[in-house]
């Protein structure tokens, strides 16, 4: 494969004449060289020592935010909101939020719970349909199902009756 030769005007390469540019160029020495690396800082009092001590002036660590979960009970009746735009391509559901146009698509099994969430069916109506249309337990279709109806509550696709 043949490869082009590319021509940098005089005014921007800095010279007079017109030669091709080189194929790469070459950066100094000094921007190649590594940086030295930082002495660590010894340990406080009462401190671990590593990466990231001292990065909290002095204020105790934070606890990690357990996971947000919505009041939804498995009797909940939930339906699609009617201004989120979807279609089905392919046999699946693509659906545009409204809040940030961001487009979301759904594999089989969450086209189906979509498909299913019209406000006249509870969470555990559509657990056992799916249990039976996909061949799992009912158990797992009812937390599956939990899971996915609070996920598309958050991303503000779904409301309650």
């Amino acid at each position: 494969m043949a490869t082009k030769k590319k021509t940098v005007p005089a005014s921007k390469a800095g010279a007079k004449s017109n030669k091709p540019a080189p194929k790469t160029a070459k950066a100094p020495a000094k921007v190649l060289a590594k940086a030295p690396a930082k002495a660590a800082r010894p340990a406080r009092p009462g401190k671990p020592a590593g990466k990231g001590a001292g990065k909290a002036a002095g204020k105790p660590a934070k606890p990690a935010k357990a996971p947000v979960r919505l009041a939804y009970k498995l009797d909940s009746r939930i339906n699609l909101r009617k201004d989120v735009a979807w279609r089905m391509i392919e046999g699946e559901a693509v659906i545009v939020t409204p809040a940030d146009s961001m487009m979301h698509s759904l594999n089989e099994v969450g086209t189906r719970i979509w498909q299913l969430l019209d406000g006249k069916r509870t969470i555990r109506d559509v657990a056992s349909t799916l249990a039976a249309e996909f061949e799992v337990e009912g158990s797992r279709a009812e937390s599956d199902t939990l899971w996915f109806v609070e996920c598309l509550a958050k991303k503000g696709l779904v409301e309650t009756n």
